[in-house]
């Protein structure tokens, strides 16, 4: 006849217990309990471990364990339950998360983004630009598609380097070339060219217009040998005389000097005390004139010659 093995095992099925103790690699069954043990070399000593089985499964958040009904089959049916509130991911946890079909799109198991899925501003935070658009004299290229890289550009190089043109500037209250062609205005206040130290240089002709020019200059120098007066005001007779105003002081009092030519009688004229009019006409006492020698080119009159005293 066929020999049998029987392993240890509780004396009935009445009740579950576990072994005492076990030799290394002694197995022992738990009748009741249904469990399977053995002996198991742990360092200096053997511990019981129990060996698991189908019985020992059990379900966690979201899945359930069922049994078989025949005594004889052991195995065991898993189920999970998705609607579960245990198993959802959050913040903290990973598990089950929905997404929006507006926004995402699933295949396989690839969760990827829809074309414009996240709209900016909406379903973001943070800055961001939502278009670029091209203002007066700057033109866009590559600004479309996702991943785009857009070139702005204004026409012509801008950097320190560059030689930019443009046809007017305007800089708060000063603008330049914009009433005309080479101008330089400013609506309101003071223009003031400040040379830091060094000078201004006017290349080419000078024309001030206006009513008063004023030079505030210590020192002034003028090549032209021929200082004209008058401008072009010779077309016809505008009573009005042409010379030199001075300032002066006596020692008592502010005066204005004269020299020039006196329109009303078309003499050259020294008034040391005058007085000007509205018309540019200047009156007073003629005033003394010292010369070393005097040449007449034609009669004296009217005149008192001194031989002084002794």
């Amino acid at each position: 006849m066929a020999n049998t093995i029987q392993i240890k095992r509780a004396a009935n099925n009445g009740s579950s217990s576990t072994p005492g103790s076990l030799a290394s690699g002694e197995m022992a069954l738990d009748q009741a309990g249904k469990k399977l043990f053995i002996g198991r070399h742990n360092n200096s000593s053997v511990e019981v471990f129990q060996l698991a089985t189908l019985d020992d499964l059990t379900g966690g958040n979201g899945i359930s364990a069922s049994a078989a009904s025949s005594a004889s089959n052991r195995a065991r049916t898993l189920a999970v339950d998705l609607t579960d509130t245990n198993i959802f991911a959050s913040t903290s946890a990973k598990g089950i998360a929905s997404f929006s079909s507006d926004n995402f799109a699933a295949s396989s198991g690839v969760i990827t983004i829809k074309d414009n899925g996240v709209i900016l501003g909406t379903e973001t935070t943070g800055d961001y630009a939502a278009s670029l658009v091209a203002g007066t004299g700057v033109t866009l290229s590559n600004n479309s598609g996702e991943g785009a890289t857009p070139t702005v550009a204004i026409g012509q190089a801008v950097e320190t380097s560059s030689n930019p043109t443009f046809a007017g500037v305007t800089a708060d209250a000063i603008t330049i070339g914009v009433s005309a062609a080479g101008t330089i205005t400013t609506s309101s206040g003071d223009l003031t060219l400040n040379a830091a130290g060094g000078e201004v240089i006017i290349a080419g002709n000078l024309q001030v217009d206006g009513t008063t020019t004023t030079v505030n200059s210590t020192v002034v120098t003028v090549d032209d040998p021929i200082f004209r007066l008058g401008g072009d005001g010779n077309a016809s007779d505008d009573n009005k005389d042409k010379g030199i105003a001075f300032a002066w002081h006596n020692g008592s009092a502010a005066k204005v000097g004269f020299f020039g030519f006196d329109e009303s009688d078309s003499t050259f004229t020294f008034i040391p005390d005058s007085t000007e009019s509205g018309s540019q006409v200047m009156s007073g006492t003629v005033g003394n004139a010292k010369f070393t020698a005097l040449t007449l080119a034609g009669a004296l009159d009217g005149a008192t010659i001194n031989g002084g005293t002794f």
